[in-house]
Parts: structure tokens; C-alpha cells; sequence
């Protein structure tokens, strides 16, 4: 079967997210992938340059067998807002809008779903992400946790391909972390959703399937490799 995201040599020089020499890995759909390694190891620059975020200095990012590189930025922003949801360590809510809200927001300006399509895609992710019984609440009423909760359902709102978690957990305390890695693993069998993530949590917390570990630059350690192949 074709990987659904595939690197093929990435490298990249020196920023604050570490640097890459040659990484090439490949990404299966509906598994959850952590990105690990110490501070300015350059986990983050490829979970970066995996979610299109920033552009490798040379390599090719391949998205279902297709290459990226030459994509110009429009067409990525195009690709990343319908095949990709992003999560932050900091969730960047609205706060004057209702948790539905919140979540109704991308499917209206990027999916263009009418109002009843939005209600329904809303109350299912909200379902998923455990605040089905907040939905009308206002942001301030939420804890820590159900803001990190609320952030990966609007992720989630248009059905995207690959989930990219940057830092996942840096603000939750190990016992919310806890509880939101749950919907991380969660997210890939009910979903059918590639998780991608970083964080500084132990891996043992996070319990992804596959753990890349990531060293100066270079793949040190995957816990469940998968082949690479020339022409996926």
C-alpha cells in the first residue's frame, strides 16, 4: 500500500528547530507517529516540513505519491487547509464565539458547508473530543484541558488526512496529558486520521504506535519502520 506522506532526503540547515541530514521516512494513514528527540534534535523542523509548514533546503515532501516541492503557496496553503488539521501547545481559540463555534468556523470558511452540514460535522467531532455537553458554553468557561480538547476537534472538523500535534501537551499538567493523549490514539481507528505529533511529554505518556526518534539531525531509532519506496 502507497504511504500517505513520504520524505525523501530531507535536509535543511540550521534553525531553531535543529537541522536535518538526509531524513527519509515514510507515513502510513490511520497510525499515530511520534516525533521525539532532545531539544534542537530537528523533531520539530520535520514535523514542520511534514505538515507543509516550512519547505526543506532539498528533499521532497510526497503527498499521496504526489510531490510538493513544487507547489507554489497558494496551492500548499490550499493543500495543507483540506488535507491537513493542526494542533499548537497553544490552542488559539476565539473567545468571543461558543465552543460550536469555534469548531463551525473552518467548515464554513474553508469547506464551505451550509448551516445544518456545520451542526452536524460540529456535534460529531465535539462527541469525539468529549464536549458535546458544553457546546454552547463560552470559551472562558472551559478548563485547560477542554481548550486543548476544543483545538484538536476544530482540527478535526473537515475530516482531515493527517493530524500534525506540535508540542502536544506542553501546557497540560501529566494527568490532562493523560487524557488527551487518549484522544490522540483514539483519533487514528475512528478516524481513519494519520497523527503526526511532538511533545516534551515522556513517549511512554503519549503511547503512540511508532515512535521515530530523531538525533542531530538523523532518524536514531523508529520503533515500527516502515519501507520507503522509491515511487510510492
Amino acid at each position: 500500500m502507497p504511504s500517505l506522506l513520504r520524505a525523501d532526503a530531507i535536509f535543511h540547515r540550521g534553525s531553531a528547530f535543529g537541522e536535518l541530514r538526509g531524513v527519509a521516512l515514510a507515513i502510513e494513514a490511520g497510525r499515530f507517529t511520534l516525533l521525539s528527540g532532545p531539544a534542537g534534535s530537528g523533531a520539530g523542523l520535520l514535523l514542520r516540513i511534514l505538515g507543509l509548514l516550512d519547505r526543506p533546503d532539498a528533499g521532497e515532501v510526497w503527498f499521496e505519491s504526489r510531490p510538493t516541492s513544487s507547489l507554489d503557496d497558494a496551492a500548499r496553503l490550499g493543500l495543507r487547509n483540506h488535507a491537513f488539521g493542526f494542533v499548537f501547545a497553544e490552542p488559539f481559540l476565539l473567545d468571543s464565539f461558543s465552543v460550536a463555534e469555534n469548531v463551525a468556523m473552518p467548515l464554513f470558511k474553508i469547506s464551505g458547508f451550509d448551516v445544518e452540514q456545520a451542526r452536524i460535522r460540529t456535534a460529531q467531532v465535539l462527541d469525539f473530543a468529549g464536549l458535546a455537553g458544553v457546546a454552547d458554553c463560552p470559551i472562558a468557561e472551559l478548563s485547560v484541558l477542554d481548550h486543548h480538547k476544543l483545538s484538536l476537534a476544530r482540527a478535526l472538523a473537515n475530516a482531515p488526512q493527517v493530524l500534525i500535534a506540535e508540542d502536544a501537551g506542553l501546557q497540560l499538567s501529566p494527568g490532562d496529558l493523560a487524557d488527551f493523549a487518549v484522544l490522540l490514539r483514539s483519533a487514528p481507528g475512528l478516524l481513519g486520521v494519520a497523527v503526526i505529533a511532538t511533545s516534551p511529554a515522556s513517549p511512554d505518556l503519549l503511547g503512540a504506535a511508532r515512535e521515530i526518534r530523531i538525533e542531530r539531525g538523523e532518524v536514531a531509532a523508529d520503533s515500527n519502520p516502515i519501507p520507503v519506496a522509491a515511487h510510492d
